[in-house]
């Protein structure tokens, strides 16, 4: 894949890492092409007696411009502003993990523009709760940070609809019976917003975990499961890998998704990135439809010593049908970065599309042609990003059982 580029953020006096980008539209009252997001050091807080590690996420506005070697840069100026900050009670307790219990404030922030135009943003946070220690929220920029809404402008702000996610609002799922307690229910983290192009402009998907799809219903009830226990389920197409004899392709017995049957491992594997449509034919060559068009979004599982030799994350995009039954056509091979050194772990967060202010709403569908930027931290200490075009992160993938006839077609021919 493409070289990462760096993020200077060094005029707002932060050191930032595992950044997140929203691209700016061109016409509003301010030249700034993005804003970025990202998560800077913790601080030792004492609270009611109690001392926590205090996450915080900083905001700031960047351009594009070059560095002295005519490499890409994202520069920020002096302009920052703390999101967040005294939101939500610092009490929660995550059950078999006292640990985690000190760390308090938001994370993995993740930006998003909806399909009308919205600007939001979805992040983890600490819950008071009975079972869970941490949830997912979903606020509107605009509501976060007021300079955003200042910056668009009365004309592209009379663009888009008013706020509807004016405070963080909640995200939960409903746990199975007797799994109330399991870690998955009680830290819910990572969650990635993704829309299909063939459904209402408001609805709201949320993929929880690989094969795990919701829809937003309100900010008073659960998310609602999209899909059936039946359609959640995916399995790799035999044999795999290549060189596997008849019966020796190995499958998940508790994830049971092709995700985990590629990476080889039964354990939890995160959402890393919202989710973004994609039609299988260059811009202008041919119209989206359901057998073309795709959903898919990168998935992330960490790996730490003993069991890796040095900390690193497992990349893949998984991608998925963009209409119901919403089911997982196929994982792709791990990414790497160049640039990238065994020393240097990478951690991405997000995933959109770049339109070089060509568009408004900002889009999260696109053709082939079309160029990705991915935004990452690197080793919990800088923030970086790369440009791809969307064509790299489809091809050389692994099918899922059961991917259609019209799937296998546009990859053989669209990306041959």
């Amino acid at each position: 894949m493409g070289f990462f580029n760096k993020i200077d953020a060094r005029q707002t006096g932060y050191q930032i890492m595992n950044p997140t980008l929203l691209e700016l539209p061109r016409g509003g009252n301010s030249s700034h092409d993005f804003l970025v997001i990202a998560r800077t050091k913790h601080i030792a807080k004492n609270i009611h007696g109690k001392q926590y590690q205090l996450a915080r996420q900083v905001a700031t506005f960047a351009n594009l411009t070059y560095d002295s070697f005519g490499r890409p840069l994202l520069k920020a100026g002096k302009w920052s502003k703390l999101l967040v900050e005294d939101f939500g009670d610092p009490e929660h307790h995550c059950k078999g993990e006292p640990n985690i219990d000190k760390y308090i404030g938001p994370e993995d922030m993740k930006l998003f523009w909806t399909r009308t135009g919205e600007p939001l943003l979805i992040f983890t946070h600490q819950v008071n709760d009975k079972n869970m220690c941490q949830g997912q929220f979903l606020i509107d920029v605009r509501a976060a940070l007021v300079e955003l809404e200042q910056i668009l402008g009365p004309e592209l702000s009379s663009l888009i609809p008013p706020i509807r996610f004016a405070s963080p609002a909640g995200l939960r799922r409903d746990a199975p019976p007797g799994q109330e307690n399991h870690r998955r229910y009680q830290r819910e983290k990572n969650w990635a917003p993704g829309q299909s192009p063939f459904s209402s402009v408001s609805e709201l998907l949320l993929m929880a975990e690989p094969g795990q799809l919701f829809r937003w219903i309100s900010n008073d009830e659960p998310v609602e499961l999209v899909l059936g226990a039946k359609d959640q389920r995916s399995a790799v197409e035999e044999p795999y890998p290549a060189t596997a004899k008849p019966g020796e392709t190995w499958h998940s017995r508790k994830s049971m998704t092709c995700v985990h049957d590629v990476m080889l491992h039964d354990e939890h594997v995160h959402q890393s990135t919202p989710m973004l449509t994609l039609t299988l034919c260059h811009r202008g060559s041919c119209e989206p439809d359901r057998q073309n068009t795709v959903m898919l979004g990168m998935v992330q599982r960490r790996q730490d010593p003993p069991a890796a030799p040095f900390t690193w994350y497992d990349r893949r995009i998984a991608v998925y049908e963009s209409s119901p039954p919403y089911s997982m056509l196929s994982v792709s091979k791990k990414l790497t970065y160049h640039g990238e050194t065994d020393s240097r772990y990478i951690w991405t967060g997000s995933m959109s599309y770049y339109t070089n202010h060509t568009e408004f709403p900002l889009p999260n569908h696109g053709f082939l042609d079309d160029e990705i930027w991915l935004g990452f931290g690197v080793n919990d200490a800088a923030a970086g990003w790369l440009d791809i075009r969307a064509s790299e992160l489809v091809a050389d993938h692994y099918l899922c059982q059961g991917a259609p006839a019209e799937y296998r077609y546009y990859r053989q021919n669209s990306l041959a």
